[in-house]
């Protein structure tokens, strides 16, 4: 039946081509209207169901609070041009509103000089009472209260660095107290100092957002669009860029990129549409090389080009008619069906000149071609497709969308291929036919590279099935020992383009800050819920830093406990003594003062060492050098020996700072003292803007994790925690987590079915079951070559390339298809014969899906280049495996000829 109608269309491709190529133009103008509307989404949680909770929360959080996405400007250099950069740059980027909603630098000075110390925790503000921090605002005794503080807070507190955040108070503590003794010494050293800022970095810190070395500082840049918006992010990204190397044009001494999650899609986006078209011209001339050079003619390979673009756009329009879009593993299917789709094209040229060679006419070589290679073809691609088609099955909608582009791109470019490649070639024939009788020169047939191993190793199968057979499950074996060692790399940023700065930035970022810039993200309903999830998170050693609006919006109990004790220090402030000067005789206990500061920094910085608070540790021993190593002189002993060598002179610069800072930080320390109570609906708009929906009743938490979440045991312990904390968590990481459970389950799934599918489908074709499993063997055992060889080349198995586990069920399986199909009409003691003709034609195809899959090698996305790397081994190893294993199973199980063996 098929055979008659693989015929009957031969006849009618040779009586009329025109008609058939005019049919085809048509179909293609409509499939290039359909294909426009395709779009590019490259965002990682598009791969994942839509139905999933975690999904639908992060889709909610992306739509209602703008500030879930962001642009960073990194800055990296010596302090204080960074931040003469951050103050030159911020201005210029503020006005452009089409893009901007925002632009942070530092932290919210307004609103900590007005409720700072509101913000304090009350056993803190407990503390500085008792000590009487503000009492005395003169050198000597603000030193001295402030070391009796230091001691209370951290040298008598066994929990003072037992999470992040109070590790980031004593580092801001600890920038206060440096700047201070930097500034007595430049003072006395008459060296130009920024004095007036004494007071503002003793109570707030340094407001910049800098990293604890002062080498690395950010610039938060928050959009006024979706992050979906491709356009506006790839716009924005590029207008920021400008803006930066402008800027950056009058400092030398420092650098400057973006990163986030703004820069990422644009990076994403323009190397994948960049990667698309690289890789595709570069698939398809590989390809055609090829062809050309085994087929020895140049004509009827373009003809086969030409056919496998038509069936490329074809097959777009009619994705387009299912899908709106492409997202990131469904980017890449020109370049899959390049590869796979040429086969078709192979099998029928490779044929057809066969039947010229040995004289049939055009007509006689197209009907003798489909009826012998066309039923091969509707199989492999039949078996393909559904192959593909079953991932649909999947949850993850990125392989259910892969499978559907897929299979859908299979079926279309084979039927185009049935279709249209005969009339091309019949075509082909009239216009050679009409040049030869104009020059009366007949028309000479090409002879196609024989590839005469084939048939040789097809007559030494033959004569030793049983050692051939031997053979490939040794080497089988050997291939599954290596697959089993298969190492699985879970970082994505592994998968970005390679050395782009948004990805690069990122890792020094995580090693700046001690904070990975892939956060997660819930909602609550109230504050009160928000402040509770803040606190659980803070407490974790896996949390390097959370955002909520309760760390602005004390609970009004706390409110109530901190209020006397801020009029305590108000009192304290407002009667502090009086003004005493130091001179040569009494600057003695000032001197004693430094040492016992000197000592407290060196013991705080002892805990920070044994705790493992790196970071602490380091900053002390900046201030009073490292007692390991010897290195720099401590700033306070350095300020002491400067004091001791010149005790009038320092007592004078002394006393004139003083006289500057006390009235300073009297009105600063007062104005932080202020003792309203605060709601939400009295905190500034831009912080409520922040952690606030537009309906204003939902509150946003966003939990930063302190290491690299693509570590996949943290990630496996931080989800953990987070999903303790609550079941409503979404953000990157645990999306990512969830996809790739999800990937693994859904591969295991569509696999299993695939199999099942393709072997019912075989034996539906075959109509015995021995021969449907025979088919399969290559599959089976390429499989396995598959994931050895690439553990024997060191290679992991990836987010992306692990796509071509089920992939290669439906690429896989042609090989084995084609050869039960021609052993059937040849004999099955036709071994030198079907290995010496579609043998070869199988090798072209294995060449050319090679050379169309190899062409990802060149993707700057690397996980385009995973994914080629995988599947060409994946091709490779099914060639191998089906001339070793199916001739040689063929040959132990069919002793006898042709008919008997049927």
């Amino acid at each position: 039946m098929r055979e008659r109608m693989l015929t009957s269309w031969g006849r009618f491709s040779a009586e009329h081509p025109g008609l058939i190529i005019i049919g085809i133009i048509i179909l293609m103008a409509a499939a290039m209207f359909s294909a426009s509307r395709l779009e590019m989404k490259m965002r990682w949680s598009d791969l994942l169901p839509l139905e999933d909770p975690m999904v639908q929360e992060f889709d909610k959080i992306q739509k209602d609070y703008i500030g879930t996405s962001n642009s960073i400007i990194v800055v990296i250099g010596p302090q204080q041009q960074m931040k003469d950069f951050a103050d030159e740059i911020v201005p210029k980027i503020e006005p452009l509103k089409e893009y901007v909603e925002r632009v942070d630098h530092k932290i919210e000075e307004d609103f900590i000089e007005s409720h700072g110390l509101m913000l304090s925790k009350t056993k803190d503000l407990g503390k500085m009472v008792d000590n009487r921090l503000f009492s005395d605002l003169n050198l000597a005794g603000f030193l001295t209260h402030t070391n009796d503080n230091f001691e209370d807070i951290y040298i008598g507190d066994d929990e003072s660095l037992s999470d992040k955040e109070k590790e980031d108070n004593a580092i801001r503590s600890l920038d206060g107290i440096e700047f201070w003794i930097e500034t007595m010494t430049k003072l006395i050293d008459d060296e130009k100092t920024e004095d007036s800022l004494v007071a503002e970095m003793l109570l707030v810190g340094d407001p910049y957002f800098i990293s604890p070395d002062k080498r690395m500082l950010m610039i938060m840049i928050e959009p006024n669009f979706d992050i979906t918006d491709i356009e506006a992010a790839v716009a924005s990204t590029d207008t920021i860029q400008s803006i930066i190397d402008n800027t950056l044009a009058k400092y030398q001494s420092i650098t400057a990129g973006l990163t986030g999650t703004i820069p990422l899609a644009r990076d994403e986006m323009v190397y994948a549409e960049k990667d698309m078209g690289i890789t595709s011209i570069v698939a398809f001339a590989l390809v055609m090389l090829l062809f050309i050079f085994s087929f020895r003619m140049v004509t009827a390979p373009i003809l086969a080009g030409l056919t496998l673009i038509i069936s490329i756009l074809l097959a777009s329009g009619t994705i387009a008619l299912f899908i709106g879009s492409l997202n990131i593993m469904t980017s890449m299917f020109a370049v899959i069906l390049i590869g796979l789709g040429i086969d078709f094209s192979i099998h029928i040229i490779s044929l057809y000149f066969e039947r010229r060679a040995i004289g049939d006419n055009v007509s006689r070589a197209i009907e003798h071609t489909l009826s012998r290679s066309g039923s091969g073809i509707i199989t492999g691609g039949l078996t393909t497709a559904i192959a593909f088609l079953t991932l649909m099955i999947s949850q993850t909608r990125g392989i259910k969308e892969m499978g559907l582009v897929l299979g859908v791109g299979i079926l279309s470019v084979m039927i185009t291929t049935l279709l249209l490649l005969p009339a091309l070639l019949v075509t082909r024939e009239r216009i050679i036919d009409w040049r030869a009788r104009r020059s009366a020169k007949p028309a000479k047939m090409p002879r196609p590279v024989e590839f005469a191993f084939l048939g040789k190793s097809g007559t030494i199968i033959k004569n030793k099935p049983k050692t051939t057979l031997g053979l490939a499950i040794l080497m089988s074996i050997v291939m599954l020992l290596f697959a089993l060692n298969a190492e699985f790399d879970y970082n994505y940023l592994n998968m970005e383009p390679e050395g782009i700065p948004s990805v690069a930035l990122q890792d020094s970022m995580l090693v700046a800050f001690d904070m990975s810039p892939d956060f997660v993200m819930v909602t609550t309903s109230t504050v009160e819920e928000a402040r509770r999830i803040s606190r659980k998170a803070k407490k974790l050693q896996s949390v390097s830093m959370v955002e909520s609006i309760s760390n602005y919006l004390p609970s009004q109990a706390e409110q109530a406990e901190r209020l006397p004790l801020i009029k305590q220090l108000r009192n304290q402030l407002i009667n502090e003594s009086a003004e005493e000067y130091l001179d040569a005789a009494n600057i003695t206990e000032f001197i004693k003062q430094l040492e016992r500061l000197d000592m407290n920094i060196y013991e705080l910085g002892q805990m920070a060492f044994i705790g493992g608070q790196d970071k602490v540790d380091s900053k002390c021993n900046r201030m009073i050098g490292d007692p390991e190593t010897g290195g720099e002189e401590s700033k306070i002993i350095k300020l002491i020996d400067l004091i001791n060598a010149k005790p009038r002179l320092a007592a004078s610069a002394l006393n004139n700072f003083q006289k500057d800072f006390r009235p300073k930080f009297q009105k600063m320390a007062l104005g932080m003292a202020d003792t309203s109570i605060l709601t939400v609906d009295n905190l500034p708009a831009d912080i409520k803007d922040r952690y606030l929906n537009n309906a204003e009743d939902k509150f946003l938490v966003t939990i930063f994790p302190k290491e690299q979440v693509w570590d996949y045991e943290f990630l496996g312990r931080f989800n953990e925690q987070m999903q303790r904390i609550s079941e409503k968590i979404t953000g990157t990481p645990p999306l990512m987590l969830r996809l790739v459970e999800l990937i693994g389950q859904d591969g295991k799934t569509a696999s299993l079915l695939a199999i099942v599918v393709v072997l019912l489908l075989l034996w539906l074709d075959f109509r015995k079951l021995r021969l449907a499993f025979i088919a399969m063997m290559p599959l089976v055992f390429g499989a396995i070559w598959m994931i050895g060889l690439l553990t024997i080349l060191g290679l992991p198995l990836t987010i992306v390339n692990v796509m071509a586990l089920p992939m290669i069920i439906g690429i896989g399986i042609d090989d084995g298809v084609h050869l039960v199909h021609r052993y059937r009409v040849e004999g099955w003691d036709k071994t030198r014969t079907v290995l010496g003709s579609t043998g070869r034609a199988i090798l072209l195809t294995s060449l050319t899906t090679m050379a169309g899959f190899g062409s990802l090698l060149l993707a700057k996305y690397r996980g385009f280049g995973s994914l080629g790397s995988l599947l060409v081994l994946g091709v490779a190893a099914c060639f191998i495996t089906s001339i070793l294993f199916l001739p040689s199973l063929i040959n132990l199980l069919f002793k006898k000829n042709g008919a008997a063996a049927e």
